[in-house]
């Protein structure tokens, strides 16, 4: 799946040290990325990438090194990116995992006023991992023919990709362009050789209005978007579409409530049901979330093999009676509730994870951090409040299963400046539902590192070091064992 983790300063923990993986300063090339890759939602890995040097013809070598879950080398080798002329840079967009393939995907991009501008000629690699071969590179888009600043203006259709697991990789295209509107959005799935399977292009009648797609959840037996069309400024028609991965053809589709904008928060795909929800709001004449004032949360699950509403339900505030919260989601002293994210337990009850912040003049605080226990209906059952620290963006990062299944541990963090921060784990238990939270300070002005998931009863930690030449170092990953209860 495609994450974001963010960045903060190198923390200091009473955490069992175990796996480590360090990239040397002295090493040849220069550092481009260290990111983790995904088996569905399991840790496969980690990738390296260098870019290594340019030749006179503008040809970028960059060496990749593949890990496992506990750094042992995989395979390594290297891969030849072009581009346009010598101010252009090249830079990653993003890695794909799926059946022992990589989906490595580029472009390029020049520098002005300090910034990255507009990017140009998206391209791809698949990397066979038993072979470690290259199965097939190229330029997305079919009307550039070569990487050359004459398709500058040509290159204008945007390309994603995601993993399918065994069926392959899916491919979005982008086209606001397009003089028929069912081609704004259009999407196709590919093998591991990058040969086509199967196109999706939306049939219904659309008359002027433009069509947008969000790719909201996906596995290798289905794709699950959410779509709404547009005409100016008015959203209508909001609504989820379900593909087959392995056909393209819609298994699924349903309008959601006309009668309030909502927030997506979350969505999920689990024994061929779709659990999605949010925030909902008072509906406004553009249909777009514009306050944050909201009524409470939602939560719909389908059901795909019989194309059943399971439930539609709304909870509104004045339903949490253990909760000094108005109408309109607000906390005496602390601001409105914004939900950050949702999980079901094994016993098919759900655990809630939401902040609280407030907002002036555009500067964002965030207060508070809540839980909420649900029960299998979706009905409040618990809320639970910790104390944290003002802090100037949202604090939840992510979510990880503990060992042996015995629970999930959320990861969030307080900041009131660059030199104290503080990491939180909560850790829920499914069995006992005990809620224990861990406090870590963050105290080290060396490095800055990057937190991220990692194999189960581990946490991954990314540690740049901001003087190398001092260390020797230009970063270091290790795995941190996580302290929690046996059950």
């Amino acid at each position: 799946m495609k994450k974001t983790y963010l960045l903060f300063l190198l923390l200091l923990t009473s955490f069992c040290f175990s796996q480590s993986y360090t990239v040397l300063n002295a090493t040849a090339g220069e550092f481009m990325a260290f990111r983790p890759i995904y088996e569905d939602t399991d840790l496969f890995g980690y990738v390296e990438l260098r870019k290594m040097n340019i030749d006179e013809n503008n040809n970028n070598t960059i060496k990749y090194i593949v890990l496992d879950k506990n750094f042992n080398t995989v395979c390594s080798g290297n891969l030849t990116e072009k581009t346009s002329n010598s101010k252009r840079l090249k830079k990653l967009v993003d890695i794909q995992y799926a059946e022992g393939f990589i989906y490595f995907e580029f472009y390029e991009y020049s520098q002005a006023f300090g910034q990255d501008a507009f990017p140009y000629f998206k391209t791809y690699q698949i990397v066979d991992l038993k072979k470690n071969s290259i199965v097939n590179k190229g330029i997305y888009n079919p009307d550039v023919k070569d990487i050359d600043k004459q398709y500058d203006k040509i290159d204008t259709k945007g390309y994603f990709c995601y993993s399918l697991d065994k069926s392959g990789f899916l491919i979005q295209r982008t086209d606001y362009k397009a003089k028929i509107a069912n081609e704004h959005n259009s999407f196709y799935a590919v093998n591991f050789k990058n040969e086509k399977i199967w196109e999706y292009k939306s049939t219904r009648e659309l008359k002027k209005y433009d069509t947008n797609f969000t790719v909201v959840n996906y596995n290798e037996k289905y794709i699950v978007l959410k779509g709404f069309y547009k005409k100016g400024n008015k959203v209508e028609n909001v609504h989820f579409l379900v593909l087959d991965s392995k056909t393209g053809k819609e298994v699924f589709y349903k309008e959601v409530s006309k009668e309030y904008t909502q927030t997506t928060d979350y969505t999920y795909l689990i024994e061929d049901k779709i659990y999605t929800g949010g925030r909902y709001f008072e509906k406004n004449k553009e249909g777009l979330y514009v306050s944050d004032k909201s009524f409470g949360i939602y939560q719909y699950v389908y059901d795909l093999k019989t194309s059943e509403t399971v439930r539609e339900k709304y909870v509104n505030y004045e339903s949490f009676t253990d909760l000094d919260v108005n109408k309109y989601g607000k906390i005496h002293g602390e601001g409105h509730l914004t939900f950050q994210k949702c999980n079901l337990n094994p016993d098919g009850t759900f655990f809630v994870l939401a902040e609280a912040y407030w907002e002036k003049q555009n500067y964002r605080a965030y207060t508070q951090l809540y839980t909420f226990k649900m029960d299998k209906d979706f009905n409040p059952v618990k809320t639970v409040k910790y104390e944290v620290k003002r802090t100037r963006g949202y604090k939840y990062d992510f979510a990880q299963r503990l060992a042996n299944n015995s629970g999930r541990a959320y990861f969030f963090f307080d900041k009131n400046d660059d030199k104290d921060l503080e990491l939180n784990i909560l850790n829920y238990y499914f069995k006992s539902q005990k809620q224990v939270i861990q406090k870590m300070p963050i105290t080290n002005d060396d490095s800055v590192i990057n937190v991220f998931p990692a194999k189960s009863g581990y946490v991954g930690i990314a540690e740049y070091f901001k003087k190398p030449e001092k260390t020797g170092k230009f970063m270091e990953v290790r795995l941190e064992k996580l302290n929690y209860e046996r059950e």
